[in-house]
């Protein structure tokens, strides 16, 4: 059967060295790459990747110590029993939040991670929850938050700039899935890394006070820390550009290690924010490149105040070469992904599942090399890769014109939540070296997951369980949950053992 894209044109993007003008967003697939979701009545859902876990955190993790304290509760270095990975453990008392709208915050911040997949935003792995407390265990960040990694440090331009493009390319990423934080502010900015060259590897975090906006609508509540707060904010009448104010604030402090607008008690602040300029003159000793960024990022016209995607093509940037000094990886390596990448085969949805838990719950150089093979691609930077962005990028790195239908059966192939873009992990998916994940550890990890109610066997009820969701309600899907059961249970016994599983994984993992 041959390709066939039925469309429906809305806009004209031109692909570099292509003559038809088309974008892929307008098209409808409707070809053999579509055969998971045509042909399956259950589908590849990356929203199971983080779930409930039903089971005791301390079953599952030892406690190293106590890394931190807040309003809710605790945070603790944990390690993970069968893999060793290190984790950070947000452990919230029930009692503390024991008012409706303390439990939604907790319950939102859990249900905003869930939906991001970004670099610069802290990873949540897990959620448990018993009669005393939830739990939420995250990635670990070793350099602490950037208020407390950089307050003795003289910053240079080019490391303040290489900071607020990773913070500005996370907003611009979030305020398009219509996400807005809210609370931005050093103290909730983690330092994964700093690298030998000085370079941050940064990642926002605290999502308790985020929120879901609809485009033009206004928020009435006020929220954020005192000194990061945009004038607007108090106003009761705001939106995502709320963000931007704090970005400002950010980069100033950086700078200067001073705060634009203080005061000695919040109402004091609170009358500096609003009616008062910020002191210019701490700034006199940058660059008008930094200068412009933070002036426009501090305008007080909400209206006139740039967004993300616009900040992110200021001079600043493009004059220390921050996407490309973030992003640095070879030739040579690249090409190894792209091969790989070109090489995948792509499961049904039990096999896909499996590999998107194991990658998301790794931490590993190749992943971090990938994300930025992926940062090339995304031109845009909107945090995911349009099958235009996809074409030129492999062009780019072949070093040569390529088939247009044949990167497109590639892009298809990838894209395997079938939105018409590839995201983060998807192209990880399709370029790690699957065979990283042979250790058996791993795979008592990735059996674990599938092992819902923690009784060392999968089940039909372990996989119906986590597939629930994954498929049409009105759809009858226990026949092909059988199959998925039969293909993995050799001794035709009705459950699963590791053994099973881990013959298994490697077959398909070996083969990938």
């Amino acid at each position: 059967m041959g390709n066939k894209l039925h469309h429906r044109r809305n806009k004209k993007e031109k692909i570099k060295g292509v003559g038809e003008e088309f974008i892929l967003e307008d098209y409808e697939i409707v070809d053999e790459f579509n055969i998971n979701r045509k042909s399956s009545l259950i589908h590849f859902n990356p929203n199971i990747i983080v779930s409930e876990v039903k089971s005791d955190p301390l079953k599952e993790y030892n406690v190293i110590k106590n890394i931190g304290e807040g309003t809710f509760g605790k945070v603790d270095l944990v390690e993970h029993k069968i893999t060793g990975m290190i984790r950070a453990m947000k452990v919230m008392k029930k009692t503390n939040i024991a008012n409706k709208n303390n439990e939604a915050a907790v319950l939102n911040e859990l249900n905003i991670l869930r939906k991001i997949d970004h670099q610069n935003v802290v990873k949540i792995y897990e959620f448990y929850s018993d009669k005393d407390n939830y739990y939420l265990i995250t990635e670990y960040c070793e350099g602490g938050d950037l208020y407390g990694a950089t307050r003795n440090v003289h910053l240079s331009e080019i490391q303040v700039a290489c900071i607020m493009y990773q913070i500005l390319t996370a907003l611009n990423y979030l305020h398009k899935l219509k996400i807005m934080h809210r609370d931005l502010k050093p103290e909730n900015i983690l330092v994964s890394k700093k690298e030998d060259d000085g370079l941050y590897r940064i990642k926002i975090c605290d999502f308790g006070t985020s929120h879901l906006f609809e485009i033009g609508e206004k928020e009435k509540n006020i929220m954020g820390s005192s000194y990061y707060i945009a004038p607007e904010v108090f106003n009761r009448k705001y939106d995502f550009k709320c963000d931007l104010w704090s970005c400002g604030v950010i980069m100033y402090v950086l700078l200067t290690k001073k705060i634009p607008f203080a005061g000695k008690e919040d109402k004091e602040i609170r009358k500096s924010i609003i009616k008062k300029r910020y002191n210019t003159e701490p700034l006199q000793i940058y660059s008008d490149y930094i200068k412009k960024l933070i002036d426009d990022l501090l305008e007080k016209k909400v209206e006139k105040r740039i967004n993300a995607e616009k900040a992110l093509t200021y001079n600043l940037f493009t004059i220390y070469k921050c996407k490309e000094v973030i992003n640095k990886i070879n030739i040579k390596e690249m090409k190894v992904y792209i091969d790989n990448i070109k090489k995948y085969k792509k499961g049904n949805f039990f096999n896909e599942t499996a590999i998107s838990y194991l990658i998301h719950n790794s931490e590993l150089s190749q992943i971090d090399d990938i994300l930025k093979l992926f940062n090339k691609f995304d031109i845009n930077q909107k945090g995911k890769i349009s099958f235009l962005e996809f074409y030129n990028g492999m062009c780019e790195v072949e070093e040569k014109q390529l088939n247009q239908e044949d990167v497109r059966k590639i892009f298809l192939n990838v894209d395997t939540n079938k939105n018409n873009y590839i995201e983060p992990e998807e192209l990880v998916k399709a370029a790690i070296d699957k065979k990283i994940f042979l250790e058996e550890k791993m795979l008592k990890f990735a059996f674990n997951f599938f092992d819902q109610d923690k009784s060392g066997l999968i089940t039909v009820e372990d996989i119906t369980e986590l597939f629930k969701n994954s498929s049409d309600p009105n759809k009858d899907v226990s026949e092909e949950l059988k199959k998925i059961m039969n293909t993995l249970d050799k001794d035709e016994n009705g459950k699963i053992d590791f053994e099973e599983f881990s013959k298994f994984m490697k077959t398909i993992l070996e083969e990938l």
